[in-house]
C-alpha cells in the first residue's frame, strides 16, 4: 500500500494460488509515503503516519482496511507527524503505540502516541484464564477461557521490528481449535517452522463479534 509519490493504491496477494500475483483491491483514503502498517489481532490492517513527501505533508489521520469487505475506514486522527524513522507497533492488549520520525535529520521526535482500535469500545472482550508458556511444534495445548463457546480465532502474532516502514516478520498464525466444554479449548500449534519461526510470539482468542482478548506471551521452540 502507498509509495513514493504518496500515492492511495494498495494491493494483495495470495500466495496459495497456483500462479500468485498482486491484484488491486480497495485504495486508501489517503495517499501516503512512508508509512507504517499494523496487523491488528482482528485481522484488520492499522495504517497510520507518512505524507504527501519523505518528509513533508504529514498525513495525521490513520484508516484501517478490513480484508473481509475490502473497504477502508477513517480512524483517530494524530497530533505528531511521522516520517522517516518513524514505528508503529502492536501491544499486548491490543493498543498501537506509534513512535519517532526525523524529519529534518538530527531533530529527533521523542513524542509517543497510543491508538485504541475499536474493538476497545464494541463491550466486554474475551480473555484467556490460564495459557501454556513454553509451547513446540506440532503440539496440542489446553487454554482455559469462559469464553470457549463464543471464538472465532485462536492464534499466534509475531513481535514487531519496524524499520524504515517495514517488518518482513510480521504475520497472524492462525491455530486450528477445539472446544472441550465451557471454559476450555485445545489448541494445535503449527508442525512447520517457516509458518510460525521459533521465538517468543503473542497469543490471542477473537470471538464472532471479533473482539480480541489481550495477549499471552508464548515461548515457541
Amino acid at each position: 500500500m502507498g509509495g513514493a509519490g504518496a500515492i492511495a493504491n494498495a494491493d494483495i496477494v495470495d500466495l496459495t494460488a497456483a500462479n500468485p500475483a498482486y491484484t488491486a483491491t480497495s485504495p486508501m483514503i489517503h495517499g501516503r509515503t512512508r508509512l507504517n502498517a499494523v496487523l491488528l489481532p482482528d485481522r484488520t490492517v492499522f495504517v497510520s503516519g507518512g505524507g504527501s513527501s519523505p518528509e513533508s505533508g504529514p498525513v495525521l489521520e490513520a484508516e484501517i482496511y478490513d480484508p473481509q469487505t475490502g473497504a477502508w475506514s477513517a480512524a483517530a486522527t494524530a497530533t505528531v507527524p511521522r516520517f522517516y524513522h518513524s514505528v508503529a507497533l502492536l501491544l499486548p492488549d491490543g493498543r498501537v503505540a506509534t513512535a519517532g520520525s526525523n524529519p529534518n535529520r538530527g531533530d529527533d521526535e521523542l513524542r509517543i502516541e497510543i491508538f485504541h482500535p475499536p474493538y476497545l469500545f464494541q463491550g466486554q472482550q474475551p480473555f484467556i484464564e490460564d495459557a501454556p508458556t513454553e509451547i513446540s511444534y506440532g503440539g496440542q495445548y489446553e487454554l482455559r477461557t469462559p469464553n470457549a463457546g463464543s471464538l472465532q480465532w485462536v492464534q499466534l502474532i509475531r513481535p514487531m521490528a519496524t524499520t524504515h516502514s517495514c517488518d518482513t516478520e510480521q504475520r497472524i498464525v492462525d491455530l486450528p481449535f477445539t472446544v472441550h466444554g465451557p471454559c476450555e479449548v485445545r489448541i494445535t500449534i503449527p508442525s512447520e517452522p517457516n509458518l510460525a519461526p521459533p521465538g517468543w510470539w503473542m497469543l490471542n482468542v477473537v470471538d464472532t463479534k471479533r473482539r480480541p482478548s489481550e495477549s499471552r506471551w508464548v515461548h515457541l521452540t
